[in-house]
């Protein structure tokens, strides 16, 4: 049994999206000019050239990756400018699992190209899977357990490092990378429900999408829960609260003392989901530290059933980008899965709700699912992964994912002198010439390359 511990293994490189490495260069000796003495007043001129290795994956417009593109047929731009590619890697890495995978959907690799074009590896992968059980139903937990289950028995290789985690720390607080699959599996057998999330008990039952367009001061939403507490058709005008029948000073009151109340509701509910959402990410940051150091791409699956971002209530917006950024920097690419399966925003029979005469709850019903997803959205695109939503079929979505990480194109080229000073970020864009019906995924943002150098010893 094989065991790889976050600060155990450590390796020294240059990494921009993958695991790049560094190359110091001495610029040509200068012949002193006569007189002078070369050992005084003189300074050692050294031009620093990074290598880096960037990943990128080509798939068609059914999603199935393309294995035959060769090193002249891409075009890497920096910035907006065209970026010369030093060499090429097709890596195909898996278990015979994905072998089988890749003969029925017809997109086995292809054969070596001829060198120095390019050549062909197939190492062993480092998977991460990460369960977000702060915002994840009971029977979502269950599904979500069975569904690892199967995909990491069947697609595991003896050669893939793997290690899992819950937000809770309910699997341990040490993460482990091991490729010993039954220790992997036994960790998994403890993965149970620990938390509804956020969960209003009051009634009507607010939820986090409501209480964030509450804080937009959604009068349609805040009505709905006036009439609702009150059990009386208030609508807002502009001389205040009025009943539709009409009503005295009493009813007003009723409905002002409503509103405050629904105010307050959505501000304590916000800040819940707040510390929630913020206890997931940084759990998840300090996952990913146990495979930073690691050489070569990393891949992790993020199962949850989403989350409210409420981004005027704290700086979560800002902790997701630095998660993502650092996940850039050590070649960490993020797949998440909507836990929930297949949905559609409405409310169920099972939830009670007042009577919705303005439509408000429909309208946030819809809504409510997009902004569940905007944090599993923002970790996928931002890695350069993808967000798998609306299935049923888990363990079928993990499998894919699984299928897809495991071969991608590694370019390798160089980082030009002045775009190595501190505080100047750089974005990087892939395509393949000619080829519009194809579909290059690279990692998103910008990064600051002069961060991502190694330091001459001294």
């Amino acid at each position: 049994m094989r065991f790889i511990g976050s600060f155990k293994r450590r390796i020294i490189m240059v990494i921009l999206s993958s695991f790049p490495a560094a190359v110091g260069l001495p610029a040509q000796a200068q012949k002193p000019p006569a007189g002078t003495n070369p050992a005084q007043g003189s300074q050692a001129i050294r031009v620093r050239v990074g290598l880096v290795q960037t990943d990128v994956t080509v798939v068609d417009r059914k999603g199935n990756f393309v294995p035959d593109i060769r090193m002249d047929q891409f075009e890497l731009r920096v910035d907006g400018k065209a970026q010369p590619i030093s060499f090429m890697e097709l890596v195909s890495a898996g278990s015979p699992h994905d072998e089988q995978l890749w003969v029925k959907t017809g997109t086995k690799p292809a054969a070596p190209l001829a060198p120095p074009e390019a050549k062909t590896s197939n190492p062993g992968r480092t998977l991460l899977f990460f369960v977000d059980d702060w915002h994840m139903a009971e029977d979502n937990v269950m599904r979500s357990r069975s569904a690892l289950k199967t995909t990491i028995d069947a697609s595991v290789g003896p050669r893939d490092l793997v290690a899992l985690a819950a937000a809770s720390g309910q699997l341990g607080l040490v993460h482990e990378l091991t490729n010993n699959k039954a220790a992997v599996l036994k960790t998994l057998e403890k993965l149970n429900y620990v938390s509804p999330g956020v969960q209003d008990l009051a009634y009507p039952p607010m939820t986090e999408a409501q209480a964030l367009e509450i804080e937009r001061n959604d009068w349609d939403m805040i009505t709905y829960f006036v009439q609702g507490m009150t059990g009386q058709p208030f609508v807002r005008t502009n001389q205040g609260w009025q009943l539709r029948s009409g009503g005295g000073f009493s009813s007003a009151r009723e409905a002002n003392e409503a509103e405050r109340t629904t105010r307050r509701r959505a501000t304590e509910l916000a800040q819940l989901s707040t510390g929630i959402g913020q206890r997931t990410i940084s759990a998840l940051r300090g996952f990913l530290q146990a495979a930073e150091g690691l050489p070569g791409r990393k891949t992790v699956f993020f199962l949850s059933d989403g989350f409210v971002l409420q981004l005027q209530k704290s700086d979560i917006g800002q902790r997701i980008w630095d998660l993502t950024t650092a996940a850039a920097r050590a070649g960490i690419v993020i797949y998440t899965l909507d836990s929930r399966g297949l949905v559609v925003g409405l409310p169920d029979a099972k939830t009670k709700r007042g009577p919705d005469i303005t439509g408000a709850v429909a309208h946030v019903g819809v809504n409510e699912v997009t902004a569940g997803q905007d944090a599993l959205n923002a970790l996928a695109a931002d890695t350069g992964g993808r967000f798998l939503k609306n299935t049923n079929a888990l363990n079928a979505a993990l499998t894919t994912a699984l299928s897809e990480m495991s071969r991608y194109y590694l370019l390798g080229w160089y980082i030009e002198p002045e775009k190595l000073q501190p505080g100047k970020f750089s974005t990087i864009k892939a395509s393949v010439k000619g080829r519009s019906d194809l579909t290059v995924r690279v990692r998103q943002g910008s990064l600051d390359l002069s961060q991502l150098v190694a330091k001459d010893a001294k």
